[in-house]
């Protein structure tokens, strides 16, 4: 008895699915699975502003990318945790102004300031040396960056 209530539900499972596939063709509808990844975000964006900015900023960031690596992870960082530029400013100790610049990939800031920034961020600033040996991988080491005294 189990056996044929397992099997009719199959079977109704295997109805369904072959009824669910054949509307959609009927329809002319694409089912996502055809779609290119591209063909998916175009759509995406049209549906959603939200999507549609995110798009946008991660693009600025990746062009931003190939100028300053720094100033683009700072920009993706702070996109990410859903902080203004003033409220970086203004819990690193800086101005707005500033945190603009550096974000802009225009002014690369002191180990201090970026330090603060970084921790505003929920990020350490590591300092890393590498050693290059001949037919060798790279040695490398990362520390902390140390505390410098105010000038």
């Amino acid at each position: 008895m189990r056996h044929r209530v397992v099997g009719k539900l199959l079977d109704s499972f295997i109805y369904l699915d072959k009824l669910v596939a054949m509307s959609a063709k009927e329809n002319g509808r694409i089912s996502p699975k055809g779609r290119t990844a591209t063909e998916a975000a175009r759509n995406r964006t049209r549906r959603s502003d939200e999507y549609r900015e995110a798009r946008s900023e991660y693009e600025a960031i990746r062009e931003l990318r190939k100028r300053n690596w720094i100033a683009a992870h700072i920009r993706e960082r702070r996109y990410e945790l859903d902080l203004t530029q003033k409220e970086v400013a203004e819990r690193a100790g800086t101005s707005h102004s500033f945190i603009s610049k550096v974000e802009g990939g225009d002014h690369m800031p002191t180990i201090p300031v970026l330090k603060r920034i970084l921790a505003v961020l929920d990020e350490e600033l590591l300092i890393g040396i590498e050693r290059q040996v001949p037919d060798e991988e790279p040695e490398r080491e990362l520390a902390p960056a140390p505390e410098l005294a105010a000038a």
